[in-house]
């Protein structure tokens, strides 16, 4: 930056906030002082790598007074807010758990998945955590009220329902199955049940599951027991009882790295956020200013795990925003001692995790940080459906769309294995910083061998199973349990294992599925393609009315069908 020092000298000693540019006079950074000269002195010294850093991109330096250090905290979040430095503190979700949507606002609502609370006129109920529990809950819900899952216009005039309808899982007002004031009602009632009204439905499973056994229908019986079960566990309230609306929130800040998580509890409802990045000098009550002004639902109570300066800034700038004054608190008995050094350890994990690519990149002798890594893992069964995978991790965090499989040819030797899939990834994708091998020295010098042949070139290691062992070309190591490196390379290798077990089983799965379809007299290819849309299992088929049947291969093909299966039973 040109004529810094006399630039500072010339800074007023009033409070303020000063604003780095770069040369297209974009904000890099945005910072607050209650003395604008005195806190710009400390840039000329600094010898912080961050901010030496951000000092050499900057070509010019702005200041804007205020009238008090209060205004300064206020207009350095607006600001931070509107421009988004790349230096700052940028608060961005690092995962977002699924919601359920109702549709409400059309005749004929349907529940879906959503990651973000955003159409107008929707109803959202969540987040659920894990992810896959939002799946389970919206099946609960379609096989108790019909609700329909799919986004077909109902105006299209549709001849027979879809498959949904015959499985129970839908009440079909594609075809008029259902009036559309019969429809709303079911509605309403599933609202009621995502709302926490669940005795009603209880009652009715358990009418339901009695009277099947009463008739010697134990299939039927133990089909309402297990969705009374699912009941029963979304109906149970959460293992904590604070009262009111609580916002709790951990911070950490280590070598240039933070994080902020945030537990919100709202009586039954508990959400999680958690942020992470890279910031200079970052305040705390920086970071919660902005986290409020993302998700602006003030609790009646704020509790933090850490003591930090600036808390009466913070509850100013919720009343003048919000027109709402939390109370910001240490945590007060056992639960909410417990639950702040929760948050507080998560925070402190998250900040070590980051660490894991710079360790690595001592470890390794890289030239820069592996900020993009890959790996590599083969699944077969003797030989038989070979596939390969590659997971992406990019800043330490699966980049679950970049993900992809491979279908191998039929042999059992690890090594072509490998070679066919690193040539196949990369004739059309782009190098990593990083590729991860699964396996020892044999299966790395496969992937070398591989990128030779390809005239590429790249870092490459293997990691072995037991032992943890590292293999690089020139050598091999073993780091210490604990280390941040080994535990990031553990995480990826094991992901990219989870992944192509996962595609394995699927295959070998649909696989055996096939070939006892292709055994049934009149089950053709197109007849077969039919069943394995509409069925996962053999067991799905086997419990399907004859009639659903009889619509996708015929009436014929459907009696040796199920005759075929109960032989099988049997």
């Amino acid at each position: 930056m040109r004529n810094f020092r006399e630039k500072v000298e010339g800074a007023p000693l009033s409070p303020g906030v000063y604003i780095f540019k770069d040369r297209n006079s974009r904000p890099i950074y945005i910072g607050k002082a209650a003395r604008l000269r005195e806190r710009l002195r400390n840039y000329l010294t600094t010898k912080d790598p961050r901010i030496l850093r951000m000092l050499s991109e900057a070509e010019e330096l702005e200041w804007k007074t205020t009238a008090t250090e209060k205004d300064a905290f206020f207009l350095e979040n607006e600001l931070i807010r509107r421009y988004q430095p790349r230096y700052n503190i940028r608060l961005k979700d690092d995962k977002s758990y699924p919601y359920l949507e109702i549709t409400y606002g059309e005749d004929f609502p349907g529940i879906y998945i959503a990651r973000r609370a955003r159409r107008k006129g929707s109803l959202y109920f969540g987040p659920f955590v894990p992810a896959s529990w939002a799946r389970r809950v919206k099946g609960l819900v379609s096989i108790l009220f019909g609700i329909r899952q799919c986004r077909e216009k109902i105006e299209k005039g549709r001849e027979r329902p879809c498959l949904d309808y015959y499985l129970g899982r839908c009440a079909a007002p594609c075809v008029g199955q259902i009036s559309r004031e019969g429809y709303r009602k079911k509605v309403e009632e599933a609202v009621k049940f995502l709302r926490g009204e669940v005795d009603e439905v209880r009652e009715k499973l358990k009418e339901e599951m009695w009277k099947a056994s009463q008739e010697m229908n134990f299939e039927r019986a133990a089909y309402f027991r297990d969705l009374m079960l699912t009941v029963e566990e979304f109906s149970q309230a959460p293992k904590y009882s604070l009262s009111g609306s609580v916002d709790i929130f951990g911070f950490a800040y280590q070598g240039g790295k933070w994080a902020l998580r945030v537990e919100r509890i709202r009586g039954k409802r508990r959400e999680s956020f958690s942020y992470q990045g890279e910031g200079i000098g970052p305040e705390p009550a920086t970071a919660m200013a902005q986290f409020y002004q993302q998700h602006p639902e003030i609790p009646e109570r704020i509790i933090t795990g850490f003591t930090f300066v600036g808390w009466e800034r913070l509850r100013d700038f919720l009343m003048e925003k919000y027109s709402s004054i939390p109370a910001i608190e240490t945590p007060k008995g056992e639960e909410e001692n417990f639950l702040a050094i929760s948050v507080q350890r998560e925070a402190e994990a998250m900040v070590e995790r980051e660490r894991g690519e710079e360790v690595l990149q001592k470890v390794l002798g890289l030239s820069s940080v592996p900020y993009r890594i890959e790996a590599i893992d083969i699944s077969h069964f003797s030989g038989k459906e070979v596939v390969g995978s590659v997971v992406v991790f990019e800043g330490g965090k699966p980049a679950k769309s970049l993900y992809r499989h491979y279908k191998l040819d039929e042999r059992n030797d690890d090594f072509s294995n490998i070679k066919q899939v690193v040539k196949r990834r990369y004739e059309k994708h782009p190098l990593p910083d990083l590729l991860l091998i699964d396996g020892g020295r044999g299966q790395l010098s496969a992937a070398l061998e591989a990128l030779r042949e390809l005239g590429l070139r790249c870092q490459v290691i293997s990691l072995a199973k037991g032992e943890e062992r590292i293999f690089i070309p020139e050598r091999d190591l073993v780091l210490p349990e604990g280390d941040p490196a080994r535990a990031l390379l553990q995480r990826i290798r094991d992901e990219a294992h989870r992944f192509v077990i996962t595609y394995h089983r699927r295959l070998r799965k649909k696989s055996e599925f096939s070939t006892v379809l292709e055994e049934v007299p009149g089950i053709g290819k197109k007849r077969l393609l039919s069943l394995l849309r509409n069925y996962k299992t053999l067991e799905e088929i086997r419990k399907a009315p004859l009639q659903e049947l009889s619509s996708l291969v015929g009436k014929k093909a459907a009696v040796a069908l199920k005759e075929r299966l109960n032989e099988n039973r049997d």
